[in-house]
Formats: structure tokens, C-alpha cells, sequence
């Protein structure tokens, strides 16, 4: 939960002031912070400190209503690193990228959005 949650929102609002008005406050969620979507339980810890922390962006973003800047949370998907195992579907070099270009294509669209790697939208 702090690292997760606590110690990220402490980042926004300690570095907001430093977003211009065109610019985006960007923060990496998860999938499994989706309660839409926990169809089939486990990693509850997990699972519920990326719940905390989207919730905690839908509150700043509550509280700065109106303002310009676009704000993000991401779900990168299921990615190679020690977390995430040798299993998961893809690995960092091919992800980034994607990442990258997805969160500066928000850039201009004022607003609170849960999206995927691809831009698409994420259950809450």
C-alpha cells in the first residue's frame, strides 16, 4: 500500500505544481486494480493497493476539477520483469514504447482516464 498507493499519491501532489497546463500526470495502476474485472480473485494485496490508488486519482482529479491537464492511470498488461516472472506475455523493450506513445497521445485531453498500453479504457 505505500509503495503502491501512498508513496505515488505523495509524488502527484508533492510534483504537481511542476505539470504545465498542456501536460499530463501520469501514474502506472494495473489491470487487477480493476474491481470490474476481478472475476477470479488472488493476489488480493495487490489487487487492492492499485484499487487504493485509483481511487486516490479520481479524487485529485475530483478535487482539481477543471484543470487542463491530462491525467492517466495505466495498466501496462502482464509484463516480463522479476514481478511479473518469465511468463508474462511481454517483455520491457516491447512494451515501453507502446507505453510511451500511448500516454503522449493523451497529452491536450483534460481528465482522469483508466486506459490500457493501446489507449483503451479499463473498467473501474
Amino acid at each position: 500500500m505505500l509503495t503502491n498507493a501512498l508513496g505515488v499519491m505523495r509524488a502527484v501532489e508533492t510534483f504537481e505544481d511542476l505539470v504545465r497546463p498542456a501536460g499530463m500526470i501520469g501514474v502506472m495502476s494495473s489491470g487487477q486494480g480493476s474491481i470490474a474485472n476481478n472475476t477470479k480473485g488472488g493476489f488480493e494485496v495487490y489487487r487492492g493497493s492499485k484499487a487504493a490508488l485509483n481511487q486516490y486519482m479520481r479524487s485529485f482529479a475530483a478535487r482539481h476539477a477543471g484543470d487542463p491537464r491530462a491525467m492517466v492511470l495505466m495498466a501496462p498488461g502482464w509484463i516480463r520483469t522479476d514481478m511479473g516472472g518469465p511468463n508474462a506475455t511481454f517483455s520491457i523493450e516491447e512494451t515501453i514504447p507502446q507505453l510511451v506513445d500511448t500516454l503522449l497521445a493523451q497529452q491536450g485531453t483534460p481528465g482522469l482516464r483508466f486506459i490500457d498500453r493501446h489507449g483503451a479504457s479499463v473498467p473501474w
